[in-house]
């Protein structure tokens, strides 16, 4: 009897072992939904900041960034974003994962990408106010030029590194006629542990798909944190002031400019380099002003004026005419890098002045003419057979 006993008692146990699993997993989802909410009633700031970009806190908003095995990270398609990331402004984020509109497959019109960082994103600032937008709005009131189509190419912190990557899978497939491009400022901040970008090395695929689907979750996000605060050093005890290591080295950055580029050549497409404006250490600063991050921007810029000499593309000295203005910065003091609305304006007429000058889109306006007359004609051929 004990025998069948313990058999019955080990039939029961089964089911009930079951039961308890099962009730297990389902707490789980339960527990985290609760513990959104209440992340939700009250709220808690769950990110980490570092002045380190690929380690930057800041780019691991999921409601803006995510993150991407071969440029490190992309804006989310589709949305609307107003985030604490961007100082509770509003960007529309189209479907291509760019700044703007919606994008179509072809254009009947000339089209115009800037690519570049958060300078050509246009931080702080509204859509029709950054310097592409405004520049399509000059030459397409311009009756004696060519009607265009401006894509904001632009993404937050990236570097000639990353711009090198994203220019090849995302900008060529787009099919631009002209490419204005402008990188530096990244380019020369600190690298991450000391990595260069070039030596980064980002998890397997499927580790960052888990990464982008539970950086939603404030809990995810709020034990991120507190783990990070335990482990991760301050950035003033990562930095190795003797011999920094920078996101992008000067060569480096003329290579990945070079590369660009000779591909835009290669295929057709007109490439203009543009300096990186700073703010003028006469106009925004007291007398007497030092500054090592001035000196390292002019060494960058230096190398774009070397790159357009060499190849002979096409470049506008932005740097050099923003040193005329001191009103193109908001706060130049804590914030160097973000011109402002009206400095977008400046940068926007110089570039359509260039254009216009050397006639850069005339030839190719004629050409774009002609190839549209060979595509009618097969289709009107077409149809008559």
């Amino acid at each position: 009897m004990s025998g069948v006993k313990s058999k019955n008692e080990s039939g029961r146990s089964g089911p009930g072992r079951l039961r308890k699993i099962l009730l297990l997993i389902l707490s789980i989802p339960v527990f985290i939904f609760a513990v959104e909410i209440i992340f939700t009633i009250i709220p808690i700031d769950t990110y980490f900041q570092n002045r380190f970009f690929l380690v930057n806190r800041a780019l691991d908003y999921p409601e803006v960034f995510k993150k991407d095995g071969l440029v490190f990270w992309r804006l989310r398609p589709s949305q609307n974003i107003s985030s604490k990331f961007f100082e509770g402004k509003e960007y529309r984020i189209n479907s291509c994962g760019l700044r703007g509109d919606e994008i179509a497959d072809k254009s009947e019109k000339l089209r115009i990408i800037a690519i570049g960082n958060s300078c050509t994103f246009g931080w702080g600032i509204g859509e029709e106010q950054t310097y592409i937008h405004r520049l399509g709005d000059l030459i397409n009131n311009d009756a004696s030029m060519p009607d265009i189509e401006v894509i904001n190419g632009g993404v937050p912190g990236y570097s000639t590194f990353q711009g090198r990557r994203f220019f090849i899978s995302d900008i060529v497939p787009l099919k631009p006629d002209v490419v204005l491009i402008m990188f530096a400022w990244n380019d020369q901040w600190a690298a991450a542990g000391n990595i260069a970008d070039k030596d980064q090395e980002m998890p397997p695929e499927i580790v960052l798909k888990i990464q982008n689907l539970f950086s939603r979750l404030k809990l995810y996000r709020l034990i991120k944190k507190l783990t990070l605060s335990v482990v991760e050093k301050p950035l003033e005890e990562q930095l190795v002031k003797d011999a920094p290591v920078y996101r992008v080295s000067i060569p480096d950055f003329y290579n990945n400019l070079e590369f660009i580029v000779q591909y835009c050549k290669r295929e057709g497409i007109t490439p203009i380099l543009l300096t990186s404006p700073i703010p003028s250490l006469e106009k925004y600063y007291p007398p007497g002003k030092q500054s090592m991050m001035h000196i390292y921007h002019q060494y960058y810029n230096q190398q774009i004026h070397s790159l357009a000499r060499s190849t002979g593309a096409g470049m506008v000295d932005l740097a050099r005419e923003f040193n005329r203005y001191d009103d193109l910065f908001d706060d130049a003091v804590n914030d160097p890098i973000h011109f402002n609305a009206r400095g977008h304006r400046v940068a926007a007429a110089e570039i359509y002045q260039v254009i216009k000058e050397q006639d850069i889109l005339g030839s190719m306006d004629s050409r774009f003419k002609r190839q549209a007359l060979g595509r009618a004609a097969t289709q009107a051929y077409g149809r008559q057979k």
